[in-house]
């Protein structure tokens, strides 16, 4: 599962560029944390990745002719990439998000935050993706306006100074990657939910039957202990013959269940009236034992 948590981002990285690239770039810059150093952004990202895809999309942009992305170090302790860009190509970039444009359903941008700050998880059950977008601008309202817009049921849960922004069911999951393009990680993830739920319904079953075997065990094993103090007792063959009939039964087959038990006396019989029988049985030893043997069996046998 964690193989397509990771899978994803190697196709994200390889998908042709899908113009205008310039907003899938402002949706990478605009999904990272950045600071104003007079006449340069720095941005740090803890994604290798994102930043080749970032470089990638640069090249065919209207900005590369502007500037260049300039890559500061990588923290190989702390796991970032820090690079700057011109404060004013960054400034253009940002102005492409304006306030105007948060009606716009702008998928180019929201592969780029997704690439930046996004995630899906696979734990044992369930499904969750996540984007992180940094308190600094108003990219979370915007994400929410687009996606439920779109239809989409978003989750919002406050962690520190950012907000997380959650789809939590498969097939919202799965429309959402589709909106991306990510068209092999969508197959992966429906054949990955099928696994599932075929996994998912034999363990049921499993469970279901072993409860049932272990049900048929235990009755079978007190149904052996009653004999067997029917038989202490020297009662068996006064019984009615229904009764030593079922007796004789379970004797022969000490671990079939009720069902199978009514179905092999000579005059087959269901599981209710098995149960009842049975329950005649310890009637009879519960009065043995409390002393009135005289009308223990009733009138006579049947």
């Amino acid at each position: 599962m964690e193989d397509l948590s990771r899978r994803i981002w190697d196709e994200w990285t390889s998908l042709q560029p899908v113009p205008p690239v310039e907003d899938e770039i402002a949706g990478i810059l605009d999904g990272l944390n950045c600071r104003n150093r007079g006449e340069e952004y720095e941005f740090a990202s803890g994604r290798y990745f994102a930043v080749r895809k970032l470089m990638k999309l640069w090249s065919e942009s209207e900005y590369q002719p502007l500037g260049s992305i300039k890559i500061i170090y990588g923290d190989k302790q702390k796991k970032r990439m820090q690079f700057s860009v011109d404060a004013g190509v960054t400034e253009m970039i940002f102005e492409r998000i304006s306030a105007s444009s948060r009606k716009k359903r702008n998928w180019n941008w929201l592969r780029g935050m997704w690439g930046a700050c996004g995630a899906l998880y696979m734990p044992k059950t369930g499904y969750y993706l996540v984007l992180r977008p940094p308190a600094r601008n108003d990219s979370s309202d915007r994400i929410r306006s687009i996606l439920r817009s779109a239809g989409f049921s978003l989750g919002v849960r406050k962690k520190s100074c950012t907000l997380e922004l959650m789809l939590r069911d498969q097939q919202q999951i799965v429309t959402f990657l589709s909106r991306l393009g990510f068209v092999r990680t969508v197959l992966e993830l429906e054949e990955t939910a099928i696994y599932r739920s075929m996994r998912s319904r034999a363990n049921k079953l499993v469970n279901c039957d072993s409860a049932n075997i272990n049900k048929t065990l235990e009755a079978a094993e007190r149904q052996m202990k009653l004999i067997n103090e029917l038989e202490e007792a020297g009662i068996i063959e006064d019984l009615p013959d229904d009764l030593r009939e079922l007796i004789l039964a379970r004797k022969r087959n000490p671990s079939i269940s009720l069902k199978e038990l009514g179905q092999n006396l000579p005059r087959p019989i269901s599981k209710s009236t098995v149960e009842y029988r049975w329950r005649k049985c310890e009637k009879i030893l519960h009065k043995l034992l409390k002393g009135d043997g005289a009308n223990v069996f009733g009138k006579g046998r049947r």
